[in-house]
């Protein structure tokens, strides 16, 4: 394995270990929120607790369980795209490389998911935040642009992959004695 080989898959492993810990992350975030909801829905039976949370926080309830149901929805967004990276990266270490055909049409895959699954949880987001009254703030910058240049980047792959697959061939060209 060559010195930059080494370096890739040493850089794949690390990322795939980070991957895991931000789906564990959000894993727990889904699940808090989750809990929130149903704590939040249960404060409905106690309406002395209901004013109390109303008045220090200047918010209805409902706003507040709506934005711990888009914030469920934001880490689940963000387990599935963790775990997507981190399925990748376990890939590309089993292959030993990034230039394989199907490690170039993973990683597109990858960049299509960076592209889908926040657009689609934005606009998850916003209707319940319509419908909630709550948490008007809905980011796309980051998703979108980085799911472009992975998209791109697994071109680049794929042509690689096609080189390696080609170099064998050159070489057991170049070894066949030229006949006389």
């Amino acid at each position: 394995m060559s010195k930059s080989l080494n370096v890739v898959q040493k850089t794949s492993r690390v990322l795939e270990i980070i991957c895991r810990v931000f789906s564990i992350l959000c894993l727990v975030g889904a699940i808090a929120c989750l809990v929130a909801v149903v704590v939040m829905c249960v404060m409905y039976l106690f309406p002395k607790v209901v004013s109390d949370i109303e008045s220090n926080s200047g918010r209805a309830l409902y706003q507040i369980i709506g934005e711990c149901v888009i914030g469920f929805i934001v880490s689940a967004a963000g387990f599935v795209v963790m775990r997507a990276h981190r399925d990748y990266f376990i890939m590309e270490q089993k292959a030993g490389t990034p230039f394989t055909l199907e490690g170039a049409r993973s990683f597109r895959t990858l960049g299509i998911v960076n592209i889908v699954v926040p657009v689609a949880c934005a606009i998850v987001s916003a209707i319940l935040g319509a419908i909630f009254r709550c948490w008007d703030d809905i980011r796309l910058d980051f998703g979108i642009g980085f799911g472009i240049a992975m998209v791109l980047l697994s071109f680049v792959f794929e042509y690689g992959s096609e080189l390696e697959s080609k170099e064998p061939e050159k070489t057991e060209k170049a070894e066949v004695p030229a006949e006389k």
